[in-house]
């Protein structure tokens, strides 16, 4: 697969991995659901852990695959002073 396919397969996994962010999938599972060859599927989604956005457990061929919620920062620690100019 080219890099120029790969990007759009790359945006439907990240959208599928979102809208579903409590689904845990495996490869034949995500290929059935995505209509794409596991072939196809393969690179992008380990690209897709690389980058964070999914988790992968267990070895393959029994890997799984599943949403990596962002960390969101709730608190901020402003200091008490701030030094002006």
């Amino acid at each position: 697969m080219e890099k120029k396919e790969a990007l759009p397969l790359q945006m439907e996994c990240t959208m599928f991995f979102q809208s579903n962010p409590y689904m845990i999938e495996s490869l034949a599972g995500l290929e059935n659901r995505l209509g794409r060859r596991k072939e196809d599927l393969q690179p992008v989604l380990e690209l897709l852990v690389q980058q964070g956005i999914i988790r992968k457990t267990g070895k393959e061929p029994k890997s799984l695959y599943r949403y990596n919620e962002p960390m969101v920062i709730t608190e901020m620690n402003i200091p008490d002073t701030l030094e002006s100019p």
